[in-house]
């Protein structure tokens, strides 16, 4: 995680009980972790204000002051490369979708058990995703693109496929330009390009698309900038 360093990881929710509750299973979770705590929209982005440095977000949906798509998409430029879950009561599908589309890393139902929410959070802190299957078999259905690995591979330049690659790995703009021997602009510079060529939102999306059509693991060759 972060060697001696506490893990900080912001939990909003308007609801005291609820967060006591995500609270104990941060804790249990992660072992070593400073958790911050706001009752609302504003409150929770004046958190982010005074502490940018935060390595995981759990966010309410239905919590006051958020406007949904636009509430999660706000947090996501002010934490460009924190994962952030939203935790909500609301299951239906567009919902979920939206906050996909948004830059969420996950979707937590308030209904899951503590040792799915402790599951769900280990793997997205680890740089995975996670939404409800039947939301992600749906993406062709609700607008999502239509690219098989075939046709990605095509698309994009072998650079932007280390990018994409590396996107889907769950690494930050800053880890992609270290690894690849970049600056963090050039970096941006591709992601823009390879979320227009791919007709996506976001890297959220971009890593679903690659995780559907089994492009995880896919070309890395060697590339100049």
């Amino acid at each position: 995680m972060k060697g001696f360093l506490p893990m900080k990881v912001l939990i909003a929710d308007d609801h005291e009980l609820f967060r006591d509750g995500l609270r104990l299973i941060v804790e249990d979770t992660f072992a070593n972790s400073d958790i911050l705590e706001s009752d609302s929209f504003s409150e929770a982005l004046s958190q982010i204000d005074r502490q940018n440095d935060i390595d995981l977000a759990l966010i309410d949906f239905g919590m006051p002051g958020i406007d949904g798509f636009n509430g999660i998409s706000i947090l996501r430029t002010k934490l460009p490369s924190t994962p952030i879950i939203v935790v909500s009561g609301r299951e239906d599908r567009e919902t979920i979708y939206d906050t996909l589309r948004a830059g969420a890393s996950g979707y937590i139902p308030k209904s899951a058990s503590r040792s799915r929410i402790a599951h769900i959070l280990e793997a997205v802190f680890q740089g995975g995703i996670y939404f409800p299957e039947d939301v992600l078999d749906s993406l062709h259905d609700m607008g999502g693109p239509r690219h098989s690995r075939e046709s990605i591979i095509a698309t994009l330049t072998p650079r932007q496929l280390e990018v994409l690659m590396l996107v889907c790995k769950g690494k930050s703009n800053k880890e992609i330009a270290s690894l690849l021997v970049l600056t963090e602009g050039t970096v941006k510079v591709h992601l823009g390009a390879i979320f227009r060529s791919l007709g996506v939102p976001n890297r959220t999306s971009a890593a679903m698309l690659c995780a559907r059509v089994g492009l995880e693991d896919g070309p890395c060759s060697p590339a100049s900038a």
